[in-house]
């Protein structure tokens, strides 16, 4: 049998600080979940699959199907140099096929109406090579057959890395908005409403309510990515013939820009008095502000490796295969030209403001104090 000091202390315990994270992490999760926001989140996810998904087929641009007598269109010799790959004949000719992924044993080739016998690779082989920044399917002619009659016949498919591409070039939007639906407000809004009256005078340290509430926010906008990405898993089974190999690199490179961007919203959270700025200010900054920059950077030929944003990009380039390298081009006097994150760069980018934001805000947020 217990002691009454044994009972007492049984009734009477106080959880460690360690112990308390978790109590915090479940009644935030709760909160979630009995929130409109974490519906809305659920329906931005189906508000993506759906229409990207049908639409298209139903505008009659197919995600796959037979391409039959198409005239092939050659390079011209002043844009060779825009692709990258090896085997290309110094003479020859060259033509790209327009679809990303191509059943080649179904590719059949004429000259002038005739079937155009490859010779084992004698006459015209095919190359996986990277054009433009982008990966493309290159007809490769032995022999300069430009200015002859060449057509061609092949199935086709959206290639998987291409068509998750489709669906996560929306993803930075998934995790900007869940962002600012968990993280904009989920301190600030103690203090507006008065809520930290019934909470801040409890046993409980301050970085622990900050920790519990950032890892029940971490946790609502992953099981939202998981959606999203399981989404996109199932669609690409149908549609693309398989699921691209990277698409679990991309997962966790959109979960570590994730927990930058909240760790931003919630250091602008502490920084701030009311709701309503935290939210706008949190969504614009990710979603117009900092692309902007961006964009007048690149425009001014200048990469900014250390932009958050950028860096984030790489949720969607990284599906790419092969991964596209910087180009430029020249059109009208102008000079434009493309930049894409390094993959490893914008993992260190990412960590790096994750971790100054997180510290940033736990600090200030643990000095915040509660007025009138």
């Amino acid at each position: 049998m217990m002691t009454t000091e044994e009972l007492h202390e049984s009734l009477h315990h106080v959880p460690s600080d360690l112990e308390q994270i978790p109590i915090v992490w479940r009644y935030e999760l709760l909160k979630h979940l009995r929130s409109k926001r974490l519906l809305a989140s659920i329906a931005l996810v189906f508000v993506v699959l759906v229409p990207i998904n049908f639409l298209p087929p139903a505008l009659d641009v197919p995600y796959s199907g037979t391409t039959e007598n198409e005239a092939v269109a050659f390079l011209e010799p002043e844009d060779m140099a825009g692709i990258a790959g090896a085997g290309i004949p110094e003479f020859g000719s060259i033509a790209l096929l327009d679809k990303s992924a191509i059943d080649l044993d179904s590719l059949e080739v004429f000259l002038g109406g005739v079937p155009f016998d490859d010779e084992d690779g004698a006459a015209w082989f095919t190359l996986r090579m990277t054009y433009q920044g982008a990966s493309a399917y290159a007809l490769i002619f032995t022999s300069n057959v430009t200015a002859a009659d060449v057509t061609v016949s092949y199935e086709w498919f959206t290639a998987p890395d291409e068509f998750a591409g489709i669906f996560l070039g929306f993803g930075a939007i998934i995790v900007i908005i869940c962002a600012t639906f968990f993280g904009a407000d989920a301190l600030v809004s103690e203090f507006q409403n008065r809520t930290g009256y019934l909470i801040f005078p409890n046993p409980i340290k301050k970085p622990m309510i900050y920790i519990g509430k950032f890892a029940a926010s971490m946790t609502a906008s992953i099981a939202v990515l998981l959606l999203l990405y399981g989404g996109v898993a199932i669609l690409s089974m149908f549609n693309a013939r398989g699921i691209d190999d990277d698409l679990g690199l991309s997962f966790l490179f959109a979960v570590e820009y994730l927990v930058a961007v909240m760790a931003i919203a919630y250091l602008i959270s502490a920084l701030l008095k009311g709701t309503t700025g935290a939210t706008v200010l949190t969504f614009l900054l990710f979603l117009l502000i900092l692309p902007i920059i961006d964009g007048v950077a690149m425009f001014t030929e200048t990469k900014v490796e250390g932009s958050l944003t950028f860096s984030g990009d790489v949720v969607s380039y990284i599906l790419l295969d092969p991964y596209p390298v910087d180009w430029a081009y020249e059109t009208a006097g102008f000079e434009f030209t493309f930049y894409y994150p390094d993959p490893a760069t914008s993992a260190l980018v990412i960590a790096a403001y994750a971790f100054i934001a997180v510290l940033l805000g736990a600090f200030l947020f643990n000095r915040k104090q509660l007025v009138g």
